[in-house]
């Protein structure tokens, strides 16, 4: 699959608007538990919307600020650059807006932490400016780059190895942790070090290496979250390609969730004997429901992106607690090709 379209401010609009449109289609046709709890997923499905709009519109107001300024317009760019960037990968590769939400909150963290440098930075104070203009330019590239290695069909082979040797995804994680010699247990880490373990595995599937080093503290830790999610779902993806799963799992799961939802351990205990060998385990339905979907059916829920958070952050070794957490499972739209078909379009016009 080619690399991401990379769609502009005014195109991004259009799209956070048809994806929220047949995403509240969607959560319509769920039966729910109640009232209630419809409501409150469209409360949350209309928070997502809101919140690529945003991003989107105090980006382009920076531009404007700052536009006359020989200094501060070239940071300007670079920071609009990265949250477009940012903005397409949040709407094109995750379909699963339970998950999405927090993958923006993260971008709206962080560009905000930017944006807010930049209209609070003296520019008489050069080595600041110098910072400023560094990790900008580093974010824009890093996430740039990304989404031009976005389900490339070069890792192809890497993910069929990894599935003919039996290999689990936290034996992926340690293998490339050991081979940079990071001792301890992944999730005692430095973020910084997590990602570095993700770009060595993105690296060795043939997919290349996005470069990010020497962040400056002052502006790097909430980006570093960012990166982190965006190669976290980049090396699942090499992981998982090759273990394809059947309609006769997502008939099983969608029938446990069909009335009311079911409780996440049901969804699982209903997926594992459909299943054999890795994918009959409970992480692999339980990130591939919420990340990639089960033959197009997603987990939905509000546990969804602080378990994924804690699954990555992990390595794949935490215990999953999955006690109390109701989920529903539906249908996303395709928010990817959605982006082609208004490149498209706009190119026609």
């Amino acid at each position: 699959m080619p690399a991401l379209v990379i769609l502009d401010d005014k195109q991004l609009h259009k799209l956070a608007s048809i994806v929220y449109r047949q995403e509240v289609e969607a959560i319509q046709n769920i039966k729910f538990q109640s009232e209630p709890e419809l409501a409150k997923y469209l409360r949350d499905c209309k928070s997502g919307y809101d919140s690529v709009v945003s991003l989107v519109d105090t980006g382009s107001q920076l531009i404007h600020k700052w536009q006359d300024d020989k200094t501060m317009s070239p940071i300007a760019h670079d920071i609009f650059d990265y949250v477009v960037a940012s903005a397409n990968s949040a709407l094109q590769t995750v379909r699963n807006y339970t998950l999405r939400l927090n993958y923006l909150k993260k971008i709206s963290d962080h560009s905000k932490t930017l944006m807010n440098a930049l209209n609070e930075l003296d520019r008489t104070n050069v080595i600041n400016v110098q910072r400023l203009a560094k990790d900008a330019a580093i974010y824009r590239n890093a996430m740039l780059e990304y989404t031009r290695k976005h389900q490339s069909p070069v890792s192809r082979n890497f993910s069929k190895m990894l599935k003919d040797t039996g290999v689990k995804f936290q034996d992926l994680m340690q293998r490339y942790q050991v081979k940079l010699n990071f001792e301890g247990p992944f999730s005692d880490l430095q973020d910084e070090q997590k990602l570095q373990v993700h770009e060595e595995i993105i690296e060795a599937s043939g997919r290349g290496r996005v470069i990010v080093n020497n962040l400056s503290k002052a502006f790097g830790f909430a980006g570093i979250a960012v990166l982190l999610f965006t190669a976290g779902m980049m090396v699942w993806d090499i992981f998982s390609s090759e273990h394809v799963l059947q309609r006769t799992t997502r008939d099983a799961v969608v029938t446990a969730a069909s009335v009311g939802g079911a409780m996440l351990g049901e969804v699982i205990g209903v997926a594992i004997p459909t299943l054999v060998g890795l994918e009959a385990t409970p992480l692999f339905i339980i990130v591939s429901g919420i990340v990639t979907s089960i033959v197009g059916a997603y987990i939905l829920g509000e546990f969804a992106g602080w378990l994924i958070d804690l699954i990555f952050g992990s390595g794949g070794t935490a215990t999953l607690s999955t006690d109390g957490h109701r989920c529903y499972v539906a249908s996303m739209p395709d928010g990817e090709a959605l982006a082609r078909q208004i490149a498209h379009q706009d190119n026609q016009e």
